[in-house]
């Protein structure tokens, strides 16, 4: 946040600021810090959360046992954990499916099936070498967030796990 808020200072208004949050395994952590940090969340408005999936390797990666997110205070004691994949899918607005020439049709349909299993609600894309038709609408100005503040933050949310994991 300080990164963002020191960015903003020096250089002014921009169109867009993508985050690509790689390797952080809880994007929805981030989210919430656009509308509780004053400084931010006058200047800047989250449009949404995308997920990039490579469709060779995801379902490898949701069935890694040591791919999971780590037991905190936070997680139920009970039921299966989720992996950093779940994790990551089950917060996007957006999930972007790469690589579908890779796989064959029944392989990305299992694919598209598993992800809807964990995020009913995010759009789902499909592309080939990261070419996406368009950014408007696909990628950018989701307004996935325009009623953020009709939503009651006292209420603890739930994530859908997966019932390919629950099964196992």
């Amino acid at each position: 946040m300080n990164a963002i808020e020191s960015l903003m200072e020096k250089k002014g208004a921009f169109d867009y600021i993508l985050l690509e949050t790689t390797g952080l395994a809880d994007p929805g952590n981030l989210a919430p810090l656009f509308w509780v940090d004053e400084g931010l969340g006058s200047t800047i408005y989250l449009d949404g959360i995308v997920t990039l999936v490579d469709a060779k390797n995801i379902l490898r990666s949701l069935d890694d046992p040591n791919g999971k997110v780590e037991k905190d205070q936070d997680h139920d004691s009970h039921g299966p954990l989720m992996t950093t994949a779940h994790v990551q899918i089950s917060h996007a607005d957006v999930v972007v499916i790469n690589k579908a020439d890779l796989v064959t049709a029944e392989q990305l349909e299992d694919v598209k099936a598993r992800i809807q299993a964990i995020n009913g609600l995010a759009k789902i894309h499909v592309t080939e070498q990261s070419e996406v038709p368009q950014l408007e609408g696909v990628l950018l100005d989701l307004h996935a967030y325009d009623q953020v503040e009709n939503l009651d933050a006292t209420e603890k949310g739930h994530s859908h796990l997966d019932p390919v994991r629950c099964s196992l």
